[in-house]
């Protein structure tokens, strides 16, 4: 495994731990993450998992 494909699965991995275990924003999950913008977060995770945030929240909760 790559380091840029390492690093993509533990960002990946921590912002499903957030979405599935708080109530944050989507917003302060992207900036806790350090993306700039809320849609850049959005467009790693749904290529990252196949589904955007709210999605994977909603099937998780």
């Amino acid at each position: 495994m790559s380091a840029k494909a390492f690093i993509s699965a533990r960002i990946s991995l921590e912002a499903k731990r957030l979405l599935m275990h708080t109530d944050y924003l989507i917003s302060d999950i992207a900036e806790k993450l350090n993306f700039q913008e809320t849609t850049h977060f959005s467009k790693f995770f749904k290529r990252e998992t196949g589904h955007t945030p709210i999605e994977f929240r909603k099937q998780n909760l």
